[in-house]
Parts: structure tokens; C-alpha cells; sequence
């Protein structure tokens, strides 16, 4: 038998297909996964100090009061680079005193090659440098995920994939009514009267 020279033997298809297998994985699980924790008892999101991309810092303590949008994301990641431009948008319409953007890239590589692949794509939403074990901490399964946080510091929403702007106010309104058991609770401890 004759070898052809680059043609492709079963064992050599199968070690392409073993090296594509986790990337289709993740891809699958991202497109999948939807929706998650928007039902049910909030719980308190796990804190942070990161540093960001333009200098500085960025603690999830000092945002309370304001809607926090996480962005758990990598450079790698294709389904991300399609969630991102609508929350650039998102940061550049509401971002303020009662919402909050994170990027929170998961990435490995240095900060200047994530600095130069946001930049070359023209974000302006603030990014945030973490390691995966903050992902495992929020509960991130796959990439993108967003996770809302409210005002008071819980985790209000989570989602694995790419949400559309629709979907993503829908889950920052949500986030932004209190619970009834939070409001109730909220309300019975305080013995002020109302100012409304």
C-alpha cells in the first residue's frame, strides 16, 4: 500500500475530532444553558476587589445601590465577542448612578493583548481582569455569562449565552423589584415612616 502524503487515516481524524471536542462543548453549552436563577430565593454574590484594564480598581462592595451587570467573558470565547457590543451599548445608554457594567475577562493572557483586543474592537464598557475561580464562584458553567446583581448586593439573575438588549433589560427590571420576602423583611425593620 501506497502512503498519500498528508491524507487524512482514521486515527489521524480522530485526534482533530479530540482536539475540537471541548471547544464544541463549550460552544453547545453556551448556546443551551439560557436562563438561570431568576426564580427563587437571592442570595448574596460573592465578593470582589479587580483590578481594571484603563487603571484602577473595581470592588463590588462600593457598588451597592446600583444594578451590577457582570459580563464573564475571554478572548477567546466567539459567542462573547457577539454578546459584548450589546452591552457596550447597554453601558453607554444607562451606565451611571443606577447601573453598573463589568466585563469580567477570564482570559490568560496578558493584560495588555486583553487591552489591545478591546480596544481594537472599540468597547468602552469598563473591563475587569479575574481568574476562573471568580467564574466558579458566581456560578459561570460557560461563556458569556451575565449575572445581575441588585442593588442590594444579591445575585438577581444568571444566564449562560448571549442575551439579546430586550432580554437583558427584562432581567435588569427584574432585578431592580425587590423580593417580597426582601421588601417585607425591609419593611417590618423599619420603624420610620414612609416618605412617599
Amino acid at each position: 500500500m501506497i502512503a498519500v502524503r498528508g491524507a487524512r487515516t482514521p486515527a489521524r481524524r480522530q485526534r482533530s475530532w479530540l482536539r475540537v471536542a471541548p471547544l464544541l462543548a463549550v460552544l453547545v453549552l453556551a448556546c443551551l444553558e439560557g436562563q438561570e436563577g431568576a426564580e427563587g430565593p437571592r442570595v448574596p454574590a460573592p465578593s470582589f476587589r479587580l483590578p481594571r484594564l484603563d487603571g484602577g480598581a473595581v470592588e463590588l462592595s462600593a457598588l451597592r445601590g446600583k444594578v451590577v451587570v457582570l459580563d464573564f467573558w475571554a478572548t477567546w470565547c466567539a459567542p462573547c465577542e457577539v454578546q459584548m457590543p450589546v452591552l457596550d451599548t447597554l453601558w453607554t445608554e444607562q451606565g451611571g448612578a443606577q447601573l453598573e457594567v463589568i466585563g469580567v475577562s477570564v482570559d490568560t493572557r496578558p493584560a495588555s493583548e486583553v487591552a489591545d483586543w478591546v480596544s481594537e474592537r472599540g468597547f468602552a464598557y469598563p473591563i475587569a481582569l479575574a481568574d476562573q475561580t471568580l467564574a466558579m464562584d458566581y456560578g459561570v458553567r460557560g461563556f458569556p455569562s451575565v449575572v445581575i446583581v441588585d442593588a442590594d448586593g444579591r445575585i438577581a439573575d444568571r444566564h449562560t449565552g448571549v442575551w439579546s438588549r430586550a432580554e437583558l433589560d427584562e432581567a435588569i427590571a427584574r432585578a431592580r423589584r425587590r423580593p417580597e420576602s426582601a421588601a417585607s423583611g425591609a419593611a417590618a425593620s423599619d420603624p420610620s415612616p414612609s416618605s412617599h
